[in-house]
């Protein structure tokens, strides 16, 4: 499947120290300030699944599949068994503890605008920073209605949880998200990523679970709303 398009620089959060990164190179990343104001961009909120996979003479994982879109495309991420390659004992294990390694790995992301310089970042969220991401889509639907036309403005901070840390992006300020804004919903998009979904199945999944899904199709579709 194409991979899908990734806008101005990856913006990163510390698990262990709960601070804030800006990649601005390949090498190099720069700690976001704590009084950095960015203006979140809700209507780019996507949800995918990416699947990893340790490719011959590689060490490191390569991302060799991606689907996933917009929540106002109609995509909501299916749950993990609606995917391909479910059967736990055919996965690779995982070289720290041997236990088995999912290659599918589900990630939510989201556009801002740093005030300051106008610089577009993607925030990627996986695992409890997830929780993070979706505090904020909460906060910015409960005031949106007072905001008409505007975006939210926050400051990147942290919470700590146990022995890690979560995002927690507060709102000081509803804007305009100025250029660069996602653009209007695609319903069209929905129905492709449907399809895409489907190639999956037939391309990983056994030849009987294939069989399968293509004879419950209809089922499928009521679990995965578009």
């Amino acid at each position: 499947m194409p991979a899908l398009e990734w806008v101005g620089l990856p913006l990163n959060f510390g698990y262990a120290n709960g601070k804030w990164f800006a990649k601005v190179s390949r090498d190099k990343e720069e700690e976001i300030g704590p009084t950095e104001l960015f203006v979140a961009d809700p209507r780019s909120y996507t949800e995918l699944w990416k699947r990893l996979e340790r490719l011959d003479g590689q060490r490191k994982k390569s991302i060799t599949e991606t689907i996933g879109g917009r929540r106002v495309d109609g995509w909501i991420n299916p749950r993990r068994h609606l995917l391909p390659e479910t059967d736990k004992t055919k996965w690779p294990l995982r070289d720290k503890d041997g236990e088995p390694d999912d290659p599918w790995i589900e990630e939510l992301r989201i556009v801002l605008r740093r005030l300051s310089d106008d610089q577009l970042f993607t925030w990627s969220a996986q695992y409890s920073s997830q929780r993070g991401m979706g505090a904020l889509l909460d906060a910015a639907m409960k005031d949106c209605d007072g905001h008409p036309g505007l975006c939210p403005v926050v400051i990147l901070k942290a919470i700590v949880k146990g022995d890690t840390f979560i995002p927690d992006l507060q709102i000081v300020d509803w804007r305009p998200f100025g250029e660069g804004a996602s653009p209007p919903p695609n319903p069209a998009r929905a129905q492709q990523l449907q399809e895409d979904l489907r190639a999956l199945h037939a391309k990983y999944a056994p030849k009987a679970a294939a069989a399968a899904v293509k004879k419950k199709r209809g089922d499928m579709d009521d679990e995965i709303p578009f």
